[in-house]
């Protein structure tokens, strides 16, 4: 059927004079009627480009077609890829008790009790019962019949007429409105994209908050190692300040080593207080992603393993393929909902510009017996069709059209932008994890040339070539490199998170 939104399009305003109606004839017509296809635009799934491989949209000049990944499929759980139990512990505990989570689950319970209720509306049935104790008034207009039907004894009858009387009703009601315009079709249409977009918003929030969660566990594991470490050069410096002033005093050295180690140990210590703070900080952010009190994890977190299996390249990235990146993004999915949503209300605002049908229908009884209130001469009835035509609300309704297309056309946008971004995150993120990598090599390369460099100290002083001052400070610079390691691999796996969060996590 074609679309009828033109302006000289008319319906008649009566059947012809002298034929009747059939009531199943009636019913054949709103049938045939409310078959005919419905108004406005049907949806079309947009299919948004894609590269063959994750590195090939790539912008820069750090090489990310060297990293390892694994096209095959994506995991649903994807932090089960740092094999950390602990890790896995805290993501279920916080699927389950995170207050923005459970706000979002609410938000989608909404918005599909929506669409119920939109998908309802085309039918109603109600019952209905009262029982009420009335009286008429001896002068109400009503009582004129009682003076025209018997003027000799009007008085007599309008007080009889005027004497409280208790009024019985029960019964139901029913109404039906033939969809003819596909108004309540596409509600219902535009009600479940809506409910759509809640449920991907559900999945985006759940995929943030774990890669939040990923983040401040990494970086809490980091901090820690640090703290450790730290403690370690604390304990090496005041042994080298020991030995310092030991040398001093027996006129070996003068008093500016001293000082200058001395200055060193104070620098060292000095970096303690703010990881402690950072640690505790850390310890609080994932308290309250599982919905926690501050200090609730901190006997957990306890037993948490700062020796982290080794990241890089031998764990492959489970990423999926790109062409799947729409159906895995939540973002991708809640703007493609919400297109779809803004297509389907242009239908409703256009319905909206034509007329509305209903079928009504009613049974019950009615009366001022009580022992007659299921008798059937107590019974009364309705049946008919009504009518909405609008007439004087033309400009605003096609204005309302004009509003549902621009819209779509918002929407449109929207999605295509959010296409983009998606694209520019993956490459971000991929960048950033490549350039990460990178720089973890070098710290181990730097790492294994340090532990060269102690090994020949060792050497030389067990040889009696050297003291054990050159070995004690060899160890406080492996010690710091080993600093920047732990910190490597936490920024490392924060940046898997990453990547896997660009991707859309496998959810």
């Amino acid at each position: 059927m074609s679309d009828p939104l033109l302006p000289t399009r008319r319906f008649p305003q009566s059947f012809p004079q002298g034929r009747v109606v059939r009531p199943g004839l009636a019913v054949a017509l709103l049938s045939l009627l409310a078959g005919c296809t419905a108004l406005g635009p049907d949806f079309e799934k947009p299919q948004p480009d894609a590269p063959d491989s994750w590195s090939q949209w790539h912008s820069g000049e750090q090489a990310t077609d060297q990293l390892n990944v694994d096209n095959s499929s994506a995991d649903l759980l994807w932090w089960r890829e740092f094999n950390d139990p602990l890790l896995d512990e805290l993501q279920s505990r916080m699927a389950a008790n995170n207050p923005d989570l459970q706000t979002a689950a609410l938000s989608f319970i909404r918005a599909r009790l929506q669409q119920q209720i939109v998908g309802a509306q085309s039918v109603e049935l109600n019952a209905s019962g009262a029982a009420g104790r009335q009286r008429i008034s001896e002068n109400s207009p009503s009582m004129r019949m009682a003076e025209i039907s018997a003027p000799g004894n009007a008085d007599q009858l309008i007080e009889r007429l005027a004497k409280p009387y208790t009024l019985y009703q029960a019964g139901f009601d029913a109404s039906w409105e033939p969809d003819f315009w596909g108004r309540i079709s596409r509600s219902v249409e535009a009600a479940g994209a809506e409910m759509r977009a809640s449920a991907a918003e559900l999945d985006e929030i759940r995929l943030a908050l774990s890669a939040e969660l990923a983040r401040a566990y990494f970086q809490f594991l980091s901090i820690d190692q640090q703290i450790g470490l730290l403690e370690q050069q604390i304990n090496l410096g005041e042994d080298q300040l020991e030995l310092l002033q030991a040398q001093q005093a027996a006129g070996m050295i003068t008093e500016l080593p001293v000082e200058r180690r001395l200055t060193q140990l104070r620098e060292l210590n000095a970096g303690l207080p703010p990881l402690r703070s950072q640690s505790a900080a850390l310890r609080n952010a994932m308290a309250l992603l599982l919905g926690e009190r501050p200090g609730a994890l901190d006997s957990l977190l306890e037993n948490a393993d700062t020796q982290w299996p080794k990241n890089p390249a031998e764990n492959p990235f489970k990423l999926g393929l790109p062409s799947e990146l729409a159906q895995r993004r939540p973002d991708i999915q809640a703007a493609e909902a919400r297109l779809h949503a803004a297509t389907a209300q242009i239908g409703v605002a256009r319905a909206d510009l034509y007329p509305r049908i209903t079928l009504n229908a009613g049974f019950g009884f009615e009366t001022y017996n009580d022992s007659t209130i299921g008798e059937w001469s107590s019974r009364q009835w309705n049946i008919g069709p009504g009518f909405y035509l609008p007439l004087f609300n033309q400009g605003r309704l096609r204005k309302r059209v004009e509003l549902t297309d621009v819209s779509q056309q918002q929407a449109a946008i929207q999605y295509r932008k959010t296409v983009l971004a998606a694209w520019q995150e993956i490459d971000d993120a991929l960048t950033a994890y490549s350039a990460e990598l990178e720089r973890y090599t070098r710290l181990e390369e730097q790492q294994q040339s340090l532990s060269s460099q102690l090994e020949l100290i060792t050497a030389n002083r067990v040889a009696g070539l050297t003291d054990s001052s050159a070995e004690l400070e060899a160890k406080s610079a492996l010690l710091g490199i080993e600093r920047l390691l732990a910190d490597g691999q936490a920024a490392l796996n924060i940046q898997r998170v990453a990547v896997y969060k660009a991707v859309g996590g496998g959810i």
